[in-house]
């Protein structure tokens, strides 16, 4: 049996027992002849009175949570608690939108007098629309971003597996601080339809569409996450032109303030920092150019680690970059995709979920 499978028949017999239809040593017995072994030959077994996973390392058995389970979206009732419920309904956060200037050649840019006075009337007037008429938040303005120029050449930052998991007794139940399988809707990300492009879910994901040139979009699910923190989401190229970007964000304080580590359809990553509305490449001159990343329309696992000063990148359970910087400690998390030179960018992720950094 897989995991699934295994899980299932461990819910059956947990029935069965509450039922009176088999004896407690029956079912001892029962779910202890399961054992499940991954793709990695590690095995695995669900325990009897937990109904939680362990792995077993070579000498004891570690409570963890199997992969498989997570990459499938898979959720199960035994362990609750990896299941974020939030205490009030969530508040839908507005998605984001910023004028990106051409990766090989950009340029900085500020917004004149006369714009702000515009933007002020404007807000004003769809400040007065959405109190009036359309309950749905307001998206903010575009705004130009000034972004360094990064020539594309392959870097010397080495591609190394990902560490195993480190989770062990007692860790499991706060291992996940969020997560979202973008099945319900209402969960609480931004969504728009613009000019520069749209968020939306879509068919159990969520998809983000950059229709003009030169533009960074990305929302937010307005958590504030306090942890050291491990993000992992399953990202697929739709749409459009290779020479884009995608990726996810850690650390969000506001528009001008976070982290966002990123990959691209033509096998190219970097890591980014936006601090006072000024950007940085945190990973050099140049983005760097993996053979980890799969290019044109394929899906790629993206993880990125946010822990003390240390921003790691990886792909497909390869690390591809690794920076320092202390500017932010803690903040909001997001999902992020731009346009290049050329418009028609649509990535849609999946199985978005964030783990306290080490697992």
């Amino acid at each position: 049996m897989d995991f699934k499978q295994t899980q299932q028949a461990y819910t059956r017999l947990k029935d069965q027992l509450e039922q009176g239809r088999i004896t407690a040593d029956e079912f001892e017995t029962r779910v202890n002849e399961m054992v499940v072994t991954d793709s990695t030959g590690v095995l695995w077994q669900i325990g009897v009175s937990s109904g939680k996973w362990y792995r077993y390392d070579g000498q004891t058995w570690v409570e963890d949570v199997p992969r498989e389970i997570l990459s499938d979206g898979q959720s199960y009732p035994a362990q609750p608690a990896f299941i974020q419920v939030p205490v009030f309904p969530p508040t839908q956060a507005s998605p984001q939108y910023a004028e990106q200037p051409k990766r090989r050649n950009w340029i900085g840019g500020c917004l004149i007098a006369g714009a702000l006075g515009l933007c002020s009337l404007i807000m004003a007037v769809g400040g007065w629309l959405a109190w009036n008429y359309n309950p749905s938040p307001v998206p903010p303005l575009v705004a130009t971003l000034p972004r360094p120029a990064i020539p594309s050449v392959p870097a010397v930052v080495p591609s190394t597996p990902s560490p195993e998991p480190l989770a062990g007794p007692g860790f499991a139940p706060d291992l996940v601080q969020f997560q979202d399988d973008f099945s319900n809707p209402g969960s609480g990300w931004g969504i728009h339809q613009g000019s520069n492009g749209s968020t939306d879910y879509s068919n159990g994901s969520f998809r983000i569409k950059v229709t003009k040139a030169s533009q960074l979009v990305w929302t937010n699910p307005n958590q504030s996450l306090q942890n050291d923190i491990s993000i992992n989401v399953e990202a697929t190229k739709a749409g459009g032109p290779d020479d884009n970007e995608f990726g996810v964000i850690c650390r969000y304080q506001d528009s001008d303030n976070f982290y966002y580590l990123f990959i691209t359809s033509d096998g190219h990553a970097g890591i980014f920092m936006f601090k006072n509305n000024e950007g940085t490449l945190l990973t050099g001159d140049a983005l760097i150019s993996s053979d980890a990343i799969k290019q044109g329309a394929a899906t790629n696992s993206i993880r990125a680690d946010c822990a003390g000063s240390t921003l790691t990148l990886y792909a497909n359970n390869q690390q591809i970059a690794s920076v320092t910087d202390s500017s932010f400690s803690s903040g909001d998390v997001g999902l992020i995709a731009a346009a290049n030179e050329t418009p028609g960018v649509d990535i849609l992720f999946d199985n978005f979920i964030v783990f306290k950094a080490g697992y």
